[in-house]
């Protein structure tokens, strides 16, 4: 187990930071879960009662500006972003790949 745990985003909320807790938990975009969220609630589904339930559940994340090797996360959002910067030739392949290295210690 890597030690991760879904809690309620600090830094990446709406409402109550549950969609980009989840987001962040799953290394997915926050927007794709708010959309499933409204999408359920709309059809009837269970969106609004769950996202409820998940709001009085999940404890609350780390504050804004905790770092990320106090938190257990991977810096998953730092690894995309390094590789949009190789797909568009702004960094070399040596470069992405120290930038993982790095990464992978913290």
């Amino acid at each position: 187990m890597n030690g991760r745990q879904l809690t309620r985003s600090q830094t990446n909320k709406r409402i109550a930071g549950v969609c980009g807790g989840i987001a962040e938990y799953f290394d997915m975009d926050p927007t794709l879960v708010r959309v499933a969220f409204v999408v359920a609630a709309l059809v009837g589904g269970p969106g609004l009662l769950l996202y409820v339930v998940l709001w009085i559940v999940l404890p609350r994340g780390p504050m804004r500006g905790t770092p990320p090797h106090l938190t257990g996360r991977h810096p998953a959002g730092a690894i995309r972003i390094a590789e949009e910067r190789f797909a568009r030739g702004e960094i070399s392949a040596e470069e992405l790949a120290q930038i993982r290295a790095d990464l992978a210690g913290v």
